[in-house]
């Protein structure tokens, strides 16, 4: 293995990714930018993702296979995951990058998590705070990158607002999160941005997201059943396209470890929902009510 990125976590443990392939070394090297980590050359620890040529995927253990951008499947021991993107990039190498890096990402997260790491890329906007971050989580449509777009446009800071990592391996009980790579601001080029993976933000608060009926912004109260289920989904999101073909007792693995992190979200934060509109002005003020935890507010 001629070339590493690793992410380490808070209490020990961490995410590997690797390459040797020098065609996809665009994309590798992107990814070690954009998350601002040293690529390294240290082969004494498990590789979670590898990158390797088309022509050397295993056959049957396929994850993914598609044919625009990436093949994805498990090493023959089951003890990584292997990626391998076209011979020749596509007219648009700028997608086919990002594709290349968020699977690494989220394979890498997925394959950890199956190593008892505790460590899961979860659907979100990231809304950043001097208590830390807010995130937030709801359906594809439901507002996300709208909302992320009105709080940096109040001179608030943000920069993930589709994938973040949360970290559960504090021995304090705390949860952390890391910024991921932005599809939309990686497909659009905007290359001033950066995500330095290595610094944490302690999760200061959790909402779902929904959108206003009254034409002003909301912050209400969830059922617990309600709140956990929203939780559930965003954080299985990433990775349920890539388990789907795992055999049934790595799912049922998966499926667990997914389930305990959710209790634990869902235990430590209050079950609140931030309901949005185009024309609402109370944003930044009731991401704010929401750290503090005031009390009832429907």
């Amino acid at each position: 293995m001629a070339r590493i990125l690793t992410i380490r976590l808070h209490d020990g443990g961490a995410v590997t990714m690797g390459t040797s392939v020098p065609e996809e070394t665009v994309a590798f090297d992107g990814l070690g930018k954009l998350l601002c980590l040293k690529i390294g050359d240290d082969e004494s620890e498990s590789i979670d993702v590898e990158l390797i040529p088309r022509e050397e995927m295993p056959e049957g253990r396929h994850v993914i296979r598609d044919q625009a951008t990436t093949e994805i499947a498990y090493a023959a021991d089951w003890s990584r995951v292997l990626i391998a993107g076209w011979k020749k990039q596509p007219r648009r190498p700028q997608f086919y990058r990002c594709c290349v890096w968020q699977s690494m990402l989220i394979c890498a997260c997925m394959n950890a998590l199956l190593r008892g790491v505790k460590t899961l890329p979860v659907h979100g906007a990231v809304l950043e705070t001097e208590e830390g971050a807010v995130l937030l989580f709801g359906e594809s449509g439901m507002g996300k990158s709208t909302a992320f777009a009105r709080w940096r446009s109040y001179g608030r800071i943000g920069y993930s607002d589709d994938m973040a990592l949360l970290d559960f391996s504090g021995a304090d009980g705390m949860i952390r999160l890391r910024r991921l790579p932005t599809w939309s601001a990686c497909r659009e080029g905007r290359n001033e941005w950066n995500y330095p993976v290595v610094e944490e933000l302690p999760l200061a608060g959790v909402l779902a997201l929904g959108r206003s009926e009254t034409g002003e912004d909301e912050l209400v109260n969830l059922s617990t059943a309600q709140f956990f289920a929203q939780c559930y989904r965003s954080m299985f999101y990433w990775i349920l396209s890539y388990a789907k073909s795992l055999p049934g007792e790595m799912q049922k693995r998966l499926a667990d470890g997914v389930r305990s992190m959710t209790e634990r979200v869902a235990a430590q934060y209050p079950p609140r929902a931030l309901l949005t509109s185009l024309n609402g002005t109370r944003l930044a003020e009731l991401v704010e009510t929401a750290i503090r935890g005031a009390g009832d507010i429907s």
